[in-house]
């Protein structure tokens, strides 16, 4: 049983990438970036956030002392969350309405992730009130054009300008 594969042989190091041996010296920087990638994407196959990370800055997190606005010490703007799988309890628990909206038939669309609108959604943190949702963070046009059309069907919106400590 070989353990290397012989000089000038091609070896397949995660889907769709290949090198040759020996690697070039210039090529093992994306080599190891390209694997890490993988890895993580293998570690949180359930992540359909993509490359969202707007909930790991805007709000505070007591459990890892994360003041509010300021990016988590485990969120990385390539990975994700480096911490994913043993993330604290307040993170596990977090789904913004557009993650929820995706199991449902009403799906809210691709422009109000996000990472693409500029703002998260969250059902009411004050009361259990089911007409009256959170917005956080600094919506984009199409966010506020998708917010005014909640609210001309009876929703109320409320903006969140800041977070308890």
């Amino acid at each position: 049983m070989r353990h290397h594969i012989g000089k000038g042989e091609r070896l397949f190091v995660v889907p769709g990438y290949e090198v040759e041996e020996p690697v070039p010296w210039d090529d093992i920087p994306e080599l190891i970036e390209r694997v890490k990638k993988h890895v993580q994407q293998q570690l949180a196959p359930d992540n359909r956030c993509g490359g969202c990370n707007l909930c790991c800055i805007l709000p505070s997190v007591n459990e890892i002392k994360k003041p509010e606005y300021t990016v988590c010490h485990f969120c990385s703007v390539e990975w994700g969350c480096l911490k994913y799988n043993t993330r604290p309890k307040a993170c596990r628990n977090f789904s913004c309405m557009w993650l929820k909206s995706q199991d449902r038939n009403d799906r809210m669309g691709p422009q109000l992730r996000l990472d693409r609108c500029g703002a998260f959604f969250t059902e009411n943190s004050k009361a259990d009130d089911p007409l009256v949702f959170e917005v956080h963070g600094e919506p984009n046009a199409v966010a506020w054009a998708w917010i005014d059309e909640m609210q001309r069907v009876g929703y109320l919106a409320r903006k969140i300008v800041g977070y308890d400590k």
